[in-house]
């Protein structure tokens, strides 16, 4: 008998920015247990790295590995990289509204008969609007990444140690 419902990997866990945003910390988690160069995820988050507050933050992230195998991330970076995944899903979502918004202007402007060069001149002197757009919490995306690892994943559970006393 087949399964009923949503495959795996369906689409609807992806529309919430929260799950977006953990999506793209477990990438950076991953990244940094698989020791990916710096300046790999500076060219990923090149958007992100352009500005001296974050650079600094992907810097920081990649300086706390060493040189030593690793199969668990420390909160601090494991924060820091949610941060880092937070500020780049609000990136995208704000480039895909105006470009959304830009598309949908020209074409009506390209209805009511106007050529292409008036089009990008009437684009351009036009101020742009004001977009509401809640960012997703940091909590929450800190949640989901502590409780849902990828299924082929570097990362291993901390281990119980416990210190003997004599």
């Amino acid at each position: 008998m087949a399964k009923r419902g949503r495959p795996a990997g369906a689409t609807s866990r992806l529309r919430k920015p929260e799950n977006v945003a953990a999506h793209h910390a477990n990438v950076l988690l991953e990244l940094w247990l698989a020791g990916a160069s710096v300046l790999d995820v500076q060219v990923m988050l090149f958007s992100l790295a352009s500005d001296p507050t974050y650079r600094v933050m992907i810097e920081d992230c990649w300086r706390g590995r060493g040189n030593e195998r690793r199969h668990t991330v420390p909160l601090w970076i494991k924060r820091k990289l949610c941060q880092l995944a937070v500020a780049h899903v609000v990136e995208l979502r704000l480039d895909a509204i105006l470009r959304k918004r830009t598309l949908a202007a020209e074409s009506e402007l390209r209805k009511q008969g106007w050529k292409d060069t008036q089009i990008v001149e009437i684009l351009s002197a036009k101020a742009p609007d004001r977009i509401n757009f809640e960012a997703p919490d940091l909590k929450k995306v800190l949640n989901i990444v502590n409780r849902r690892a990828p299924a082929t994943t570097l990362r291993r559970k901390k281990a119980n140690r416990r210190i003997l006393r004599n």
